[in-house]
């Protein structure tokens, strides 16, 4: 009897250290597929991540993360879509994007501009680590002089390797 008491004791236990386990945690979940786009002015354009890195931050605080995003083509003629996003590495939070950069290329005409400091970025970074990155963001700015509004942008980005 004494041995059925310990046995469900210790079973009691593994369950609740086992409900209570960080990997039940959604907000350090990878996705499970890649999907980045946005609605520029209304119109879906679908983007892939070619590069990305981490920086040491001058003051010493810590590390940036920037993910480099492009759309388009560039023959016959440059129809290209540039977006640069940084923010702290490993940090989950709203609206902690430091920079978003926009750099629009198209005729032979270029046009850039930070969302961040020369519009309005709304944003939620949910997953952050050293396998993938997971956000959503909207904002508008003004760009050489045309309003630019990007909705329902979405960045699931899955690393080839695990980095630190």
């Amino acid at each position: 009897m004494q041995n059925i008491k310990i046995l469900l004791l210790v079973l009691i236990g593994l369950i609740l250290i086992n409900s209570c386990s960080s990997d039940d945690d959604n907000n350090n979940t990878c996705p499970q597929s890649e999907i980045i786009s946005m609605k520029i002015n209304g119109e879906l354009k679908q983007f892939e991540v070619n590069g990305w890195g981490i920086d040491l931050d001058y003051d010493d605080s810590g590390h940036t993360l920037s993910l480099w995003l492009f759309s388009g083509k560039f023959q016959p003629q440059q129809d290209s879509y540039a977006i640069t996003l940084k923010l702290p590495y490993k940090k989950t939070d709203t609206n902690i994007i430091e920079e978003f950069n926009y750099f629009r290329v198209q005729k032979g005409t270029s046009a850039e501009s930070d969302f961040v400091v020369e519009g309005k970025l709304e944003s939620n970074v949910l997953v952050n680590t050293n396998s993938c990155f997971s956000a959503t963001f909207s904002g508008n700015a003004i760009v050489n002089g045309n309003e630019i509004v990007i909705t329902d942008g979405i960045v699931k980005h899955i690393y080839n390797e695990p980095f630190d």
